[in-house]
């Protein structure tokens, strides 16, 4: 019978003095297979100030013998049930001390220079937060990258931009400003809380030489879908026009389906070509 316990403290040396703390956050349910991986990417970032906190909802496959193992590179860690996705960012920001909040998820992996990287923008700029491009992987093998748009501002308000939301480093004032994630969305709480961002004043910026690695995988279509139709649920919370938005929603549910129709039935790198070629056409 799998043990659940509460946050309790790793084995994170303290960061040194006069340098600001940058708190990284991963939550996992289930991914023995993946999550050494996400680890030894944390355990390679140049950035001397790192508070790392992992959030595992339960796991019963052996994930939380290799957290254990890692416990070195931890700060604060439990396994434990959750209510999904939003309710573990939650636990996460909840714990973190960092002036500045990032997140790596399960079976995605960080460059060695992405906190490093990260904190140099928010400090040359003075922006709320940053984010960048993002290299998509499949069965190991690299298919593409997703750049950032430096024009978000000019679509949040019908559509969720292409913010490429596991790139993003926001500043404490920010959660501090429009609080956590909402739990009532389950596939896209993180567009939603940058909608309130957005409205709540705040700005960002994009920088391309912040880069993250996300693996794709999974029910892609099926949790695209969902995700099209949780955003379209939440700029129209936030007072967006409903014809405009739920047209792009179908659009974009339509394409979803055409990826992932390509994505089963042809070789990764021709998966990658078309989806280069639709994405020029689509936006």
């Amino acid at each position: 019978m799998q043990d659940h316990f509460g946050f309790r403290p790793g084995q994170r040396p303290p960061p040194p003095p006069g340098v600001p703390l940058y708190t990284l956050i991963t939550i996992v349910r289930n991914a023995v297979g993946s999550i050494e991986q996400t680890l030894r990417s944390v355990e390679r970032q140049t950035y001397p100030a790192i508070e790392y906190i992992v959030v595992d909802a339960a796991s019963t496959d052996g994930t939380v013998e290799v957290l254990r193992r890692y416990e070195h590179l931890i700060s604060a860690w439990c396994s434990e049930p959750d209510q999904g996705h939003a309710d573990g960012q939650n636990k996460g920001v909840r714990q973190a001390n960092g002036q500045f909040i990032g997140f790596v998820y399960a079976d995605d992996w960080l460059p060695d220079n992405f906190v490093e990287t990260s904190v140099a923008s928010l400090l040359r700029d003075g922006a709320d937060f940053v984010f960048g491009d993002m290299d998509y992987h499949m069965d190991g093998e690299f298919l593409f990258t997703i750049s950032g748009d430096p024009e978000y501002r000019t679509r949040i308000h019908y559509r969720a931009p292409v913010m490429n939301y596991p790139t993003l480093t926001a500043h404490r004032r920010v959660f501090d400003g429009v609080g956590l994630f909402n739990p009532a969305y389950r596939v896209a709480p993180d567009y939603e809380w940058l909608f309130r961002v957005d409205r709540a004043g705040f700005r960002g910026r994009h920088d391309p030489a912040i880069r993250y690695h996300f693996a794709l995988g999974g029910n892609s279509s099926q949790y695209a879908t969902r995700s099209a139709l949780e955003v379209a649920r939440a700029l129209c919370a936030q007072g967006a026009n409903p014809l405009r938005v739920w047209s792009y929603a179908c659009v974009r549910i339509a394409f979803h389906a055409v990826d992932e129709r390509l994505r089963r039935y042809v070789s990764p790198a021709v998966y990658a070509r078309v989806r280069a070629v639709r994405k020029a056409i689509s936006g």
